[in-house]
């Protein structure tokens, strides 16, 4: 289930990410909430490439224990 539970909040991180994307290009977005914004995809972009590693790491774990 903890697997679950992780793959749920990385879509949810994607889905934010895309509605700050959209914003920047449709420039509905107030400057100071642009700032903000900038910041909170940093983050979010930080966090789902942690989570990519992660996955990447359990996947080569899980290959190298079936070739053993």
């Amino acid at each position: 289930a903890m697997a679950k539970k992780t793959n749920l909040a990385y879509e949810a991180a994607m889905e934010r990410l895309e509605t700050i994307v959209q914003g920047f290009e449709q420039n509905t977005l107030e400057l100071d909430q642009l700032t903000t914004q900038l910041a909170e995809a940093q983050e979010l972009i930080k966090y789902c490439s942690g989570k990519l590693q992660q996955v990447e790491n359990d996947v080569k774990k899980i290959l190298n224990n079936e070739q053993e």
